[in-house]
């Protein structure tokens, strides 16, 4: 099967080749047992990665549809992420024994990666599995092969072709990366149709481990003492930020009813700020191709008529909803912001835990003893004071609750996913 990959901004081809044998990607992979020799080749994955920063960030604006100001953030995400997992990674599953409790390799990962983050996603996941010890085959998107290609030649420039095989292909491929009997772990980031089949392909293997990043609808909640002044700058770009294609980008603003007139003016002035161009060089560009801006308009009819630009581009989107309904509790991967009033506490509270997809939440107030008083109450991944929703610390664990995941959790504790324990007594 021929296929390719076209430019989100113009349309013009970027990568044109044949889906690959998943079999020969992982045939013959072996873990880095050395713990030493796990150290050097992920240091000379990173030099080689930090060499090659520029031809990465080209390919994530050509390709995924990036600004530079993105590209450059992503790119700069890769040699930080393998230090992170060096660092505070190894202490917290140390790749040695220690305190008794000895973790060790589980045996061949499958990393499959999404299209939005096309190599921080898929490499925060390859990083640890190798860290921790295990041989490696990664697929990643379909609709960023050229990124995929760029990933594996840095790979094997460093080294780590007997380690790590990257596969290009689609759905296929996927299935039979995972149908594979040596596979010990699948990790995978994506919509929920992706873990839903993912968990019907493995659900006669309940020994391989399945972990899982489904997405999320961010929710803020702006209590009457918020400033109108400090959050709408954050809140516009969480919502319109790349298109609004991240997991954790903000989608709901419960808004106190007597403040929803001052909130909407000022979110309508952001609004302005993040129209897609045609220059990278801006803040906003298009969505990751046409078919995905068409599959977004439609979904949010209700919402606003949402208006495409040039080729995969379309109008952030501010819509007012009068009340809690079934097309809220569904994922809109591109750029809606929805404002939701309320008059009661309790009533937003209840519409905030009601959100089946909890990854992440933020919580508007100067009152820190308020923000601890929802930030208890609000079962979400991840709940933050006063910030954007599309926030994460590369220190910190990264996942969600309810649709968002299957509690496996991605960021410094990533190393978990790719190990078995074993406690010596």
């Amino acid at each position: 099967m021929t296929w390719a990959s076209v430019s989100p901004w113009d349309g013009q081809p970027v990568w044109r080749g044949a889906e690959e044998d998943p079999h020969a990607a992982s045939a013959g992979l072996t873990g880095l047992a050395d713990v030493p020799a796990r150290r050097a080749a992920l240091e000379r994955f990173a030099a080689v990665l930090t060499a090659r920063r520029a031809e990465a960030v080209d390919l994530l604006i050509r390709e995924a549809g990036k600004v530079r100001a993105d590209a450059e953030a992503e790119a700069d995400l890769l040699p930080a992420k393998i230090a992170v997992t060096l660092d505070a990674g190894w202490r917290r599953c140390p790749p040695e024994p220690q305190d008794g409790i000895h973790w060790r390799p589980r045996g061949l990962a499958v990393v499959l990666g999404p299209y939005n983050f096309p190599l921080h996603l898929l490499h925060g996941l390859v990083v640890p599995a190798l860290a921790m010890g295990n041989p490696v085959v990664a697929k990643p998107s379909e609709r960023t092969p050229a990124l995929g290609a760029w990933y594996r030649q840095a790979a094997q420039d460093a080294g780590l072709a007997p380690h790590l095989g990257v596969v290009l292909g689609g759905a296929a491929v996927a299935a039979a990366l995972v149908a594979d009997p040596q596979v010990a772990t699948v990790a995978a980031v994506g919509g929920r149709p992706m873990g839903q089949a993912l968990s019907r392909a493995l659900a006669d293997r309940p020994e391989v481990v399945l972990a899982l990043e489904l997405g999320g609808i961010g929710h803020a909640l702006i209590c009457d003492d918020a400033s109108v002044a400090a959050a709408a700058p954050v809140l516009a770009e969480g919502a319109w930020r790349m298109a609004g294609q991240r997991c954790n980008a903000t989608r709901i603003v419960h808004v106190p009813r007597q403040r929803l007139g001052e909130f909407q003016e000022a979110l309508e002035q952001e609004r302005r700020r993040w129209m897609p161009g045609t220059d990278p060089a801006g803040l906003a560009g298009p969505m990751i191709d046409v078919g995905q801006r068409d599959r977004f308009l439609a979904g949010v009819a209700s919402f606003a008529p949402g208006q495409a630009c040039h080729h995969a581009a379309v109008e952030p989107i501010l819509a007012v909803a009068t009340g809690w309904s079934a097309n809220l509790q569904r994922e809109h991967f591109g750029p809606l912001l929805v404002l939701l009033p309320y008059d009661q506490d309790a009533s937003a509270l209840e519409r905030l835990v009601a959100n089946p997809y909890r990854l992440s939440a933020t919580v508007w107030t100067p009152d820190p003893t308020r923000f601890d008083h929802w930030a208890a109450r609000l079962p979400y991944g991840l709940v933050g004071w006063n910030r954007s929703t599309s926030g994460a610390r590369a220190d910190r664990p990264f996942g969600g609750c309810g649709l968002s995941g299957n509690g496996h959790p991605a960021g410094v504790a990533a190393v978990s996913i790719f190990a078995d324990e074993t406690v010596r007594w």
